[in-house]
């Protein structure tokens, strides 16, 4: 006999699917296959409810409240599930009630050290909590960058022995990738006054200095090129170059090839770098947004 995972007075959710209760207690129809929720959070840029569903086994989607409706159910078909489409409505509401009995979590953006009103946590490939944190599972941070581990940390330290140990430049790069989440952590206890640091390497062509750049940046995620990746080009606009950076509070970036700047005033924009918040503008109003940070 199949466990029952979740169940009312009409529904159960079993390891194998949604099922309608029919008198005298027996499994009806299949409503679908398994569908759950992990956790659901109020979206702070658009004020909207949006709910993490799994089918209990590989697929995890992150979609607005709103896929619950008749509507809108048949079209997580295409991500895996499956779905009897003749009972689209007994499904859309027993999921609606299993929402209602999920709690409501936090949703924090950003990565590094970030404040949050319950305390100090550490967003990385996944958020560390401090102590003052005691109910972490109501909390979840939104991360932009490609920072799940590859590999190990026996592997990562025998590279280490073998290949940086002993080779003065090589250290200082993986002393500075470090660097950027110590610099923010103190920083959160007031031990610093300055929120980031930024290296410049300098020397002639082909000569290993974005291997180097890529070798501070891995101790963090990826270092490769990429939308999500902690290597990037100086060819962008300015906007696009805060809009990267924001939200980051100690993992190390890469801004490769300062002479493909498509812009000026490289000078403003490193100040802004340095002190950890963006240029300011103006609304349609007139009125002052809030800078990138």
């Amino acid at each position: 006999m199949e466990k029952i995972l979740y169940q009312t007075d009409e529904f159960k959710l079993k390891p194998s699917g949604w099922y309608k209760t029919i008198p005298p207690k027996k499994d009806g129809g299949m409503l679908s296959g398994p569908i759950a929720f992990t956790d659901r959070f109020i979206d702070p840029a658009t004020r909207k409810e949006k709910v993490f569903l799994s089918d209990l086994n590989n697929i995890e989607l992150v979609e607005k409240a709103s896929i619950l409706t008749a509507l809108q159910l048949p079209s997580l078909i295409e991500y895996g599930f499956t779905i009897n489409e003749k009972h689209i409505r007994d499904l859309g509401f027993v999921l609606q009630q299993m929402r209602s009995t999920t709690p409501l979590s936090t949703i924090y953006s950003g990565v590094g050290m970030l404040h949050t009103l319950l305390g100090p946590l550490i967003s990385l490939d996944q958020p560390y909590f401090s102590n003052e944190i005691t109910n972490s599972t109501s909390i979840i941070c939104d991360n932009k960058y490609d920072l799940i581990p590859k590999g190990n940390l026996s592997e990562w330290l025998q590279m280490y022995k073998e290949e940086v140990h002993g080779n003065l430049s090589l250290e200082l790069d993986v002393l500075f990738g470090v660097s950027s989440l110590v610099t923010a952590f103190l920083k959160y206890h007031n031990n610093v006054e300055f929120s980031g640091t930024i290296f410049s390497f300098t020397g002639q062509s082909s000569t290993g200095k974005s291997t180097a750049a890529m070798l501070a940046a891995s101790v963090a995620g990826n270092p490769t090129k990429g939308t999500e990746n902690l290597f990037r080009s100086w060819n962008a606009t300015r906007n696009a170059l805060e809009g990267y950076l924001s939200g980051n509070y100690g993992v190390p970036i890469v801004l490769d090839e300062l002479s493909a700047a498509t812009f000026h005033d490289t000078t403003g924009l490193l100040y802004s770098f340095a002190e950890g918040q963006g240029r300011q503008r103006a609304n349609i109003n007139g009125d002052v947004k809030t800078p990138k940070n």
